[in-house]
């Protein structure tokens, strides 16, 4: 039985309608840039009334801060690890690379509190290409953090990997830096979380 043309032209609509904002979700996202003197989210997104008004600019890769763990786990499917920190599930997902014999696969630790994402992580000695943070990937050097996120506001040696650790208060973001090169990257919902 043939379709009816209005039928097709609804379903056809539908389709237009629901996939704009979902291209458009995908591809959203600020980023925080160093200049004037100052770090500063950069978007795209009107922030008015939005807490903290920083927030479209918390995304590691296809994570964002205030997502569901469904969507993590539609993304990387189940953890390979979960440990509970008090109110937060912090959940750890393997990144498939080939990685070189003997090497450590690079990693994600997600922050759950309830069934939303209030922090993300990502760490590793590879360089990990294909997610970045406001430019910056595991594996960038020193000098390309400095130009695009400026000097950190704290500095602190990281022992547990023989490097430091940059942070960049009042927005709760730190990088972890070994022999000159970011070796990890976090962002949370809040300092300190």
């Amino acid at each position: 039985m043939p379709i009816d043309l209005n039928l097709r032209r609804f379903v056809l609509a539908l389709c237009l309608t629901l996939a704009v904002p979902l291209s458009a979700a995908q591809a959203a996202g600020g980023e925080f840039r160093y200049s004037g003197g100052e770090l500063n989210c950069i978007s795209g997104v009107e922030s008015a009334g939005q807490e903290p008004p920083y927030l479209d600019c918390l995304q590691i890769g296809p994570v964002r801060i205030g997502e569901t763990l469904r969507t993590v786990s539609m993304k990387f499917g189940k953890a390979r690890q979960t440990v509970n920190r008090g109110p937060v599930t912090e959940r750890i997902y393997p990144i498939s690379l080939n990685v070189p014999a003997g090497q450590r696969v690079p990693y994600w630790v997600i922050g759950f509190e309830g069934q939303r994402v209030i922090s993300i992580q990502i760490t590793g000695d590879l360089r990990v290409d294909q997610y970045a943070f406001s430019s910056i990937r595991i594996g960038d050097p020193e000098s390309k953090l400095l130009k695009l996120f400026g000097p950190a506001g704290f500095s602190q040696p990281a022992p547990q990997i023989g490097g430091v650790m940059w942070g960049y208060s009042p927005y709760p973001v730190t990088f972890e830096l070994k022999n000159g090169r970011v070796y990890s990257m976090r962002v949370s919902e809040a300092v300190g979380k």
